[in-house]
């Protein structure tokens, strides 16, 4: 949707440019202005470049038509008020750093509830992020009685690097 901006240019004693343009940003009447004076860049000049709403544009125009002073304009001339169209669904994103705590749709058909599986994980504590304190610790003292990473790993049913970060991280080698 095209724009209607207003645009002012003055060097120093003089006006280089006052008029309007009609494009869909800012940065295109910027273009325009610097075309229109001849110039690759506006440095040394005075500008601006002011977007025109068109709900004022519609009451000067009502209080033109209507021919009165401004007072009573949108009561002597019918204004229609714009509306919007209505917006498009978003497209949503899906990967790895999506925000997996929206709310699914709701299916027409109601689905058995599945039998929960009790995952070999404990839950999560709020004070160390990931599997909680009591889970590496056992990892730890597991891991130092055979000093596989390895079997550690498939124990635990871990990855190798998540082992061997934590290994390095928290000292473990010492």
């Amino acid at each position: 949707m095209k724009k209607l901006y207003w645009i002012v240019c003055d060097d120093k004693d003089h006006t280089l440019f006052e008029g309007r343009y009609q494009g869909r940003t800012r940065g295109e009447a910027l273009k325009f202005l610097k075309l229109t004076i001849g110039r690759k860049n506006l440095n040394g000049l005075v500008f601006t470049i002011t977007e025109i709403p068109v709900p004022l544009i519609r009451e000067i125009v009502a209080e033109i038509l209507a021919g009165g002073d401004g007072k009573n304009a949108a009561q002597t001339a019918k204004v229609v008020p714009i509306t919007r169209p209505a917006e498009e669904p978003r497209s949503e994103r899906f990967d790895a750093f999506a925000d997996t705590t929206r709310p699914q749709p709701a299916t027409a058909k109601a689905k058995a509830p599945k039998a929960k599986v009790k995952s070999p994980k404990p839950s999560m504590k709020s004070c160390n992020p990931g599997y909680g304190d009591e889970f590496w610790a056992q990892v730890r003292a597991y891991w130092r009685e055979c000093r596989s990473l390895m079997k550690t790993a498939r124990q635990f049913k871990l990855s190798p690097n998540t082992l061997k970060t934590r290994i390095r991280r928290e000292g473990w080698k010492q």
